[in-house]
């Protein structure tokens, strides 16, 4: 069990390495680096190109992180089968997202970087990593996680919407609408709402900031005070504080460097809410839970 803990976090680390990886590609107009696929030029290794070079090792990493899912999967249905089914399971749907991923990553590249294929593919590698934490916070040692079921519910409504909010700032990126709002915290001018044209999808996406991002430092701040969940609440809250500086000099400066890390520590505060809302639920292995029904049945 603890073998396996530790390659589910190592092959989640990957999983986001993949991730900002591809946000790596696509602020630096790499996509089409290698035009075919799978081969780079027609050839398994890239040309001494720079673009190709970054698009290369975005598709390396990945075949690292698909062997690792690989194994990952093969050895919770070996440890876990029994004792915490939804551990296989978490690992198994996980590796059925890394298919279609490759699929859709060769309909990318085919359709020359479509910008809603764009957008799918960076929601279903969110998908993914999700799994992929579920996977290692789901193999814990047993826990009752919070009894309260509204923080549960809340927690959970909170990583929805954080998914939400990834959505509406790739599509920001998607619509072109990051090109023609050169401004912070709004387009017009920086204090003007501006709807006009691709700056609706700004607008969007800056709106669901300030809506999500006040539920999820609610949801943070509460888990801070809850056993267990004080050092995962205060780092997710922290990139979140972070990630908020840094769109906001990605918007005004447009510099590589910027949008890079944007996409980096949104995935980042994804994987803080996420854990955090994993772990109020609690964890137990079949054969306690099995010997505790037990127990009540002969009480009662």
């Amino acid at each position: 069990m603890v073998w396996f803990r530790r390659l589910a976090v190592v092959t989640a680390a990957f999983a986001y390495l993949q991730i900002a990886l591809g946000g790596v590609v696509r602020v630096s107009g790499s996509g089409l680096g290698c035009p075919d696929w799978p081969l780079c030029h027609g050839r398994p290794y890239p040309p001494a190109n720079l673009h190709a070079i970054i698009e290369y090792s975005h598709r390396a990493v990945g075949s690292v992180t698909g062997v690792l899912i690989i194994a990952t999967v093969i050895l919770a249905w070996v440890v876990w089968r029994t004792r915490r089914p939804i551990v296989a399971w978490l690992a198994t749907a996980s590796l059925i997202g890394v298919v279609g991923e490759g699929l859709l990553g060769a309909g990318v590249v085919a359709n020359e970087l479509a910008s809603w294929l764009v957008v799918i593919h960076l929601g279903l590698a969110m998908i993914i990593l999700g799994f992929l934490v579920a996977t290692a916070v789901m193999s814990l040692p047993p826990s009752e996680g919070i009894p309260d079921q509204g923080v549960r519910r809340l927690a959970a409504i909170s990583a929805g919407a954080t998914y939400l909010l990834l959505l509406t700032g790739s599509t920001v990126v998607a619509s072109g609408a990051d090109t023609t709002c050169r401004s912070w915290p709004l387009c017009g001018a920086g204090f003007t709402p501006d709807f006009g044209g691709v700056s609706a999808w700004t607008m969007l996406h800056r709106g669901a900031v300030v809506v999500i991002g006040a539920l999820v430092v609610v949801v943070l701040v509460r888990a801070m005070r809850l056993p267990g969940l004080r050092s995962v609440s205060i780092a997710t809250l922290a990139l979140l504080a972070l990630q908020v500086a840094v769109g906001a000099g990605a918007a005004v400066t447009d510099g590589a460097f910027f949008n890079g890390l944007h996409v980096g520590l949104a995935t980042l505060v994804w994987a803080g809410v996420v854990t955090t809302a994993l772990l109020t639920v609690p964890r137990a292995d079949r054969d306690a839970r099995l010997s505790t029904v037990a127990m009540e049945k002969r009480t009662a």
